[in-house]
């Protein structure tokens, strides 16, 4: 079974990240996206930093690096910062569904950079189930009305995807990189928060959380953005892009579902096609050998 321990990672950062639309909704309301990143991004830095603590990790350890380590490391803050302040920022100006399509672009860019980047070889019926997992992201968001993706912005969505290739660029390093997924996830954030800081100084104000937000940055803070890295990293260091990717297309679905479940918004027959696309996607791709396995 400890084969199978990525997938297992994977899924559990799928499940946490489900709840993504939610918490955003709630945890900027009083608060501008500069703000909201900046509190979560300084609660994520904190709250993975108690979590190697308390897993046995020394302060030398974590926090006295070689320059090449720390060099990585801010490479892969600043990719998350630029993530989310490009995708906050299409958010604000675009279509929310032409917008949520092209985020989760990054599970298909995922796969062509560690293909081009780490050399990474795909079976056929991989590369189908990373195609089918993506157009079951386009049907859930959709309603299967493919003419809502109606693009007012262009500009907006070339933002998200130069967003959604970073995080997936982030990923890809992390497993080039090979570093202790505790030591870059404290340090990812460590970076990522200076970065949200300096851009808050520059574009924002400092303010504190309203009441109303308190809870949703905390929960974004400590186990969206926290957390569920040191699994991601974890996850994208065994080798399996592939898999993985696939099973981050059930993100998106599980994210309206609990929509639908949890602030009653209606269900559509599109949703259960969503799903059984993805189920159909991650049979694909986690049943098949790439060529490189078989080598």
């Amino acid at each position: 079974m400890r084969q199978y321990n990525y997938l297992l990672y994977a899924f559990t950062c799928v499940l946490i990240w489900s709840f993504i639309p939610i918490v955003s909704r709630f945890g900027q309301e009083g608060m501008d996206s500069f703000q909201f990143l900046f509190w979560s991004n300084l609660i994520s830095a904190i709250s993975v930093i108690i979590v190697a603590l308390a897993s046995g990790y020394r302060l030398t350890k974590l926090f006295i690096l070689p320059r090449d380590v720390l060099i990585k490391v801010f490479v892969l803050g600043f990719l998350d910062c630029l993530f989310y302040l490009l995708l906050y920022y299409g958010y604000s100006i675009e279509n929310g569904i032409a917008v949520l399509v092209i985020q989760y672009s990054w599970p298909l860019v995922i796969i062509l950079l560690s293909v081009v980047l780490l050399k990474d070889k795909l079976a056929g019926r991989q590369i189908i189930g990373i195609i089918v997992g993506f157009i079951a992201v386009i049907i859930t968001f959709t309603k299967g009305q493919i003419t809502q993706l109606h693009v007012e912005n262009p500009t907006a969505l070339l933002l998200v995807f130069s967003g959604a290739f970073c995080f997936a660029l982030m990923s890809v390093f992390s497993r080039q990189y090979s570093i202790d997924p505790y030591i870059s996830t404290v340090w990812l954030f460590i970076f990522s928060t200076l970065t949200s800081f300096a851009l808050l100084i520059l574009f924002s104000e400092m303010q504190l959380p309203s009441k109303a937000a308190f809870w949703p940055t905390l929960v974004n803070g400590i186990l969206i953005n926290g957390v569920s890295y040191i699994l991601w990293f974890k996850a994208m260091n065994t080798g399996h892009s592939a898999k993985i990717a696939s099973v981050v297309f059930l993100s998106p679905v599980l994210s309206v579902l609990w929509l639908v479940l949890i602030l009653n918004d209606v269900f559509e027959i599109a949703y259960a096609i969503g799903v059984l696309l993805v189920i159909i996607s991650g049979v694909l791709c986690v049943g098949a050998k790439s060529q490189s396995q078989k080598s």
